[in-house]
């Protein structure tokens, strides 16, 4: 599967994964950072080997698998184990600067909570993702 990159565009997704029109009624198109953020939101809501036409597996595969960790109970084993995971995704992006990759995970209320900074390289703008086990959220500073 390839990644998503800086000059890719697609067709713009809303919340509900569902796609929008434009006021031509024609399909809305996202391209650059929003594109790749679009794509990280996407990715962070799927199940690895969700996708039917998925070739890839373990960290290369498309898909974050957050519903493994939903009924996980909170010890220092499963969040070591949340915070791999979401690095070695991230990872896939090579246009993201993993030295500025920051992360807290919380457990609230049974939930995982995860806030995740991401820089590309070379670039000094940076990225909030916030994941939990129940939605994903992606905003630029």
């Amino acid at each position: 599967m390839n990644i998503v990159g800086l000059d890719d565009a697609d067709i713009m997704l809303n919340e509900d994964g569902q796609p929008v029109v434009d006021q031509k009624g024609d399909l809305a198109i996202v391209s650059g950072d929003a594109c790749w953020k679009q794509d990280l939101r996407l990715e962070a809501h799927t199940d690895e080997g969700e996708l039917f036409y998925e070739d890839e597996y373990g960290s290369e595969a498309y898909g974050f698998g957050l519903n493994d960790f939903v009924h996980m109970e909170n010890d220092e084993f499963a969040q070591t184990e949340l915070s791999q995971r979401i690095r070695g995704k991230l990872a896939k992006r090579t246009y993201l600067d993993p030295a500025k990759t920051t992360q807290e995970i919380l457990f609230e209320n049974g939930v995982y909570k995860s806030h995740i900074t991401v820089a590309k390289n070379n670039e000094s703008d940076a990225y909030n993702i916030d994941i939990s086990t129940e939605e994903v959220e992606v905003q630029s500073e």
